[in-house]
């Protein structure tokens, strides 16, 4: 079963504005500084790959129930978690680093480490998480 990435409306506004403000500034920058070919095409190639790397992860960010494990896509990351790992789960709201796009997440402990994710549906998520982890402490509130 897939999971979409929550998208939280702030932190879109934020990368885009971000990336939107970058690409503006360079260019103003190309403009009025009659940039040679060379500063042109730096400039272009920069921001086409910034660009192609934040859509990478903003469209690609989800994450799938499989029978034996759990699958977390983002961009370039694709970590698999075998449910026999799994130690427990519970909603959070840390916001360090992760494969999430909103702030409402779920804490995924296991064997080797810790994940944060953010499906739409936490609590369904972490309904069919317990299913298929039963030795697993998964919490609701």
């Amino acid at each position: 079963m897939k999971y979409s990435s929550k998208k939280d409306w702030w932190l879109g506004l934020v990368i885009w504005g971000a990336v939107g403000y970058g690409a503006y500034i360079s260019t103003y920058a190309l403009v009025t500084e009659k940039a040679n070919l060379l500063g042109i095409l730096i400039t272009v190639i920069i921001n086409l790959a910034l660009i192609g790397f934040i859509s990478w992860l903003w469209f690609t960010t989800y994450y799938i129930l499989e029978e034996k494990e759990l699958i977390i896509r983002s961009g370039p990351i694709n970590k698999k978690i075998p449910y026999r790992e799994i130690s427990s789960a519970h909603k959070s709201l840390n916001p360090i680093s992760s494969p999430a796009l909103s702030l409402k997440r779920i804490n995924i402990t296991y064997q080797f480490g810790m994940a944060l994710i953010s499906p739409k549906n936490r609590d369904e998520f972490l309904q069919k998480l317990s299913e298929r982890c039963p030795n697993a402490t998964i919490k609701y509130d």
